[in-house]
């Protein structure tokens, strides 16, 4: 794969953590939006990464490495429509 890869990471954090997690998150490079929701996920993370193995640095070294954040799923993006 070439070029920007573009993925949506869904997190879950322990709970009253946001805010915590957010503060994290918003130091790291790669991370282009940071978005709360509400539903069965906290978080919702843009990140922007140059290989799958870049992104893989980034979901496993960075952000599952904060110790409030308890869950991830990532969604690799395809295209924009």
């Amino acid at each position: 794969m070439s070029g920007i890869i573009s993925a949506y990471v869904l997190l879950k954090v322990r709970p009253n953590k946001d805010r915590i997690v957010i503060e994290k998150i918003r130091k790291f490079p790669k991370v282009k939006e940071v978005t709360s929701v509400y539903g069965e996920y906290d978080l919702i993370v843009k990140v922007e990464a140059e290989s799958l193995a870049d992104l893989d640095s980034v979901v496993f070294d960075a952000l599952r490495a904060i110790p409030e954040v308890e869950s991830t799923t990532t969604c690799v993006a395809t295209g924009k429509w």
